[in-house]
């Protein structure tokens, strides 16, 4: 089955297992916060209704189509080759990062975008060794947005969205101007693994809890983690 065959029958797909909830709501009992109580819907409530389960479902098919972080993550296991160290870390900062996005309720796209991000987070890495003969923060979000670029462009994504990327990739290790959510849960999420893979202190990982998190579900992880006994 080709691309454009795949991306089609999984948005019908989708539609298809969700369309049921769209009958429940021709049975005409509505949602308690919707009505009130258990009473049948008004016409105009059902119409209401029905727009706003059909939008849901429309945008939970395009997320569909567009978070292929499959094809991401295989890029970038062959971007880093034998490097399993960089791979592993990767891979665990995206899974703490989607943890996160979808434990704080992200909207679609920014939880693509932090997924994304995750993925691509580190890729300034290789180059900064090879140039710098370092693998500084600096040197990363120094390098990292050009790799970053040249590797979501040759998989498709638009600019816009590579841009944006681009702009968590440049400043990952930068901690003082943390203004969207997806930059402020890719640092956490970073975090978490770094302290991790560091063996960093018990004073370490209170400075990050105090100086860095501000996520509920980021600050509980680190607690369980590093700070209950």
């Amino acid at each position: 089955m080709c691309e454009s065959s795949r991306l089609k029958y999984s948005r019908n797909a989708l539609y298809i297992n969700v369309l049921p909830l769209l009958v429940i709501l021709d049975s005409a009992l509505l949602p308690l916060s919707a009505t009130g109580g258990g009473r049948k819907a008004t016409p105009t409530e059902l119409h209401k209704q029905k727009t706003i389960y059909t939008n849901r479902v429309r945008r939970l098919a395009v997320r569909s189509d567009n978070m292929k972080t499959d094809r991401v993550i295989t890029a970038m296991i062959e971007y880093f080759g034998s490097d399993k160290k960089r791979i592993h870390h990767f891979l665990k900062v995206y899974s703490f990062a989607k943890t996160i996005g979808e434990s704080e309720n992200l909207l679609p796209d920014d939880q693509e975008l932090l997924e994304i991000s995750a993925i691509v987070h580190d890729i300034g890495i290789k180059v900064s060794e090879e140039k710098y003969n370092s693998s500084a923060g600096k040197y990363q979000e120094l390098e990292g947005p050009h790799e970053a670029e040249k590797l979501l462009a040759a998989l498709g994504y638009e600019k816009t969205f590579i841009d944006k990327v681009c702009y968590l990739v440049g400043h990952h290790h930068t901690y003082g101007n943390i203004d969207t959510l997806p930059y402020r849960i890719l640092v956490e999420a970073d975090f978490l693994v770094n302290l991790y893979e560091d063996d960093s202190s018990r004073s370490a990982a209170e400075q990050a809890y105090d100086k860095i998190f501000r996520t509920n579900t980021g600050k509980n992880l680190l607690k369980i983690m590093f700070l209950i006994p």
